[in-house]
C-alpha cells in the first residue's frame, strides 16, 4: 500500500484566510506517499505567496500559478500534473481529518474500488453539522451501481435530496476513471461544477465503497453573496444542464438519469428564487405560491437559500423583509449576517414566514419547531414541490431545451 501514490489536488482562488490551515491537514496525513498539487487559478490576495512558501516547507508540494479561469480549469491543470494513481481534490477554504487519505486507500485495496466516498462535516463558523449520503454504505460492484445507485444519485425521491452529494471534493479516484471525465467538463459551466465531472464518473466506474465515517471538512462562507446580483445564472445552469444531458445520453444512461437530473436543475433553480412570471405572479417568490403583494416576510433560513432570497427581497418593493430568523442565527451572525433567533418572532407584527429551506426533511421539522413556539401554522409557507408534468413546464419557460 505505501507504494500507491496519492495525488491530492488544491483549486484555490483567494482564500489566504483559511489556505494554510488546508495546506497543514494536508500535510499531516497519516498516510506519507502523497503528492500535493497547489493551483493557483489568478489570486488576487496573498494565496499565491502562501503557496510559494509551503514549496519550501514540503519537498511533495508543486505549485501552478495560472491566469483566472474557473474552477474547472484549475482541476484539470493540477489533474495533468499529477502523478498518483488515485485522485483527491480538497477545496483551499476547507481542511482534512489525519488519516483520510489512509483510511480511504485502504477501503480501496480491500475491495479493489474505483471510488471512494464518505459523509463529511459542514462547518459554520463553529457548528459541526454532519452530512451523510442517503445510499446507505457498503461496497457497489457494477451490477449493485446499476441497481441501487445510478438510479437515486441525483434524486432520492424528495425534492433537492441527493442519492450521493453532488460535490466532487472528498472522495478518491482512480485516476484512469477520473481523468476522461474530467477532462471533458465544459469549461462554460460556472454552476454545476462538482456535479459535471461526479456523476459521469461514477457512470464509468466499476466499483464503488461509500464509507459512513466522516473526515473532510466543509467550511460554510458568505462572502459578497447578499452584496453581489449574480448575472446570467439562468444561462449558467442551462449551460449545465444540457452538458449533463449530452454526457447521459453519449454513457447509454439518458432514460435512468434525465428525470432525476431535471429536478436536480428545478432544485437550483428554486434556491436562487428566480420562477417565470407566468406560472406566478411574484417572480421572486415561485417556490412559495401563496406569498401576496405588500405582505410582511421573515425569511426563515440562513443558509445558500436564505442568502439568495435575502439579497432578492432588497431590491424587491412589493414585500417587505420583516426580520431574517434561523435556528443557528448565532453562527451566522459570527459570518456578518443580520440574522436573529426564533424567539424573534414572538415581538413582530408580519404575514408570512417563507422557510427558504431546500431539503424537504429539515423544511418538515423547522415547521414542527415553528408550531411548537405557538407559530401560526397558516402563516407559514414552505416550498410548492412539483410533479413531472410542472418541471417540464418550469424548464420550457426557462428555455432549458428538454
Amino acid at each position: 500500500m505505501d507504494n500507491l501514490l496519492v495525488s491530492i489536488i488544491v483549486p484555490i482562488y483567494n482564500v489566504e484566510l483559511f489556505l494554510e490551515e488546508c495546506i497543514q491537514s494536508i500535510i499531516n496525513q497519516s498516510y506519507k506517499n502523497i503528492e500535493i498539487i497547489l493551483v493557483d487559478d489568478g489570486s488576487k490576495d496573498k494565496s499565491k505567496d502562501i503557496c510559494d512558501k509551503y514549496v519550501f516547507i514540503d519537498s511533495r508540494i508543486k505549485v501552478i500559478h495560472k491566469k483566472n479561469n474557473g474552477l474547472i480549469s484549475a482541476r484539470k491543470s493540477g489533474l495533468e500534473k499529477s502523478s498518483g494513481e488515485y485522485i483527491l481534490y480538497v477545496d483551499g477554504d476547507d481542511w482534512i481529518e489525519p488519516d483520510l487519505v489512509d483510511y480511504y486507500l485502504t477501503n480501496a485495496l480491500k475491495y479493489n474500488a474505483d471510488i471512494v466516498i464518505s459523509s463529511h462535516m459542514e462547518n459554520l463558523a463553529g457548528r459541526i453539522e454532519f452530512l451523510f449520503n442517503t445510499i446507505p454504505p457498503g461496497f457497489y460492484n457494477k451490477e449493485n451501481l446499476i441497481s441501487n445507485v445510478y438510479p437515486k444519485m441525483l434524486f432520492s425521491g424528495k425534492f433537492s435530496q441527493f442519492g450521493i452529494f453532488s460535490y466532487i471534493w472528498g472522495k478518491l479516484y482512480r485516476k484512469k476513471i477520473l481523468m476522461p471525465n474530467q477532462m471533458n467538463v465544459c469549461e462554460k459551466i460556472f454552476i454545476g461544477e462538482d456535479a459535471a465531472c461526479l456523476y459521469p464518473t461514477l457512470i464509468d466506474a466499476e466499483s464503488l465503497v461509500i464509507l459512513e465515517k466522516p473526515f473532510y471538512h466543509y467550511r460554510q462562507r458568505v462572502d459578497s453573496l447578499i452584496k453581489t446580483k449574480k448575472k446570467n445564472e439562468i444561462n449558467k445552469i442551462s449551460i449545465f444542464y444540457n452538458y449533463l444531458k449530452e454526457i447521459f445520453d453519449k454513457k447509454n444512461y439518458l432514460d435512468l438519469m434525465l428525470p432525476q437530473l431535471q429536478f436536480f436543475i428545478l432544485s437550483l433553480l428554486t434556491v436562487r428564487s428566480n420562477g417565470p412570471s407566468k406560472y406566478h405572479k411574484l417572480k421572486n417568490f415561485y417556490p412559495f405560491y401563496d406569498v401576496k403583494y405588500n405582505d410582511r416576510i421573515v425569511i426563515c433560513g440562513g443558509g445558500t437559500f436564505g442568502q439568495h432570497l435575502y439579497r432578492k427581497l432588497l431590491n424587491f418593493k412589493n414585500n417587505k423583509i420583516v426580520a431574517w430568523v434561523d435556528e443557528w442565527y448565532v453562527y451566522y451572525s459570527k459570518l456578518g449576517l443580520l440574522i436573529s433567533g426564533f424567539e424573534e418572532l414572538n415581538y413582530l407584527d408580519y404575514d408570512k414566514i417563507v422557510i427558504a429551506l431546500i431539503d424537504e426533511d429539515i423544511s418538515n421539522k423547522t415547521l414542527l419547531k415553528l408550531i411548537d413556539l405557538g407559530v401560526d401554522k397558516n402563516k407559514v409557507i414552505q416550498i410548492s414541490h412539483y410533479n413531472g408534468g410542472d418541471i417540464q413546464y418550469l424548464l420550457s419557460e426557462y428555455k432549458i431545451k428538454l
